[in-house]
């Protein structure tokens, strides 16, 4: 019976790691700014990466995140992988509604 209970493990999520609905709505953000910076076709990658960091900054300032909120809360989905099948699962279902009703901006 103690090995049974050994392995079984309740872990509750960390209260500062954000919703799985909330990371898939900043992921869907993030997706299409790195598709918006591809469609640019830019010849120099530092222009490139200078472009998006911008419009990461500007998707942790419309979602009231920092860096590290996000990356923490990455990290936690990361090594959880139903939960971030779920995550993409949702993001590629808010892509799709965005590119239906023709609202792929940030």
């Amino acid at each position: 019976m103690l090995l049974f209970t050994g392995c079984v493990t309740d872990e509750k999520q960390p209260e500062d790691t954000m919703s799985e609905e909330q990371m898939a709505t900043i992921l869907t953000d993030i997706h299409l700014a790195e598709s918006r910076v591809n469609r640019l076709q830019l010849r120099s990658l530092d222009s490139s990466l200078m472009i998006f960091n911008q419009l990461k900054s500007d998707i942790w300032k419309k979602y009231k995140v920092d860096t590290v909120a996000y990356r923490k809360s990455y990290d936690y989905y990361m090594t959880r992988p139903e939960m971030m099948t779920r995550i993409y699962e949702k993001v590629n279902k808010n892509v799709e509604i965005r590119e239906k009703t023709n609202n792929i901006k940030l």
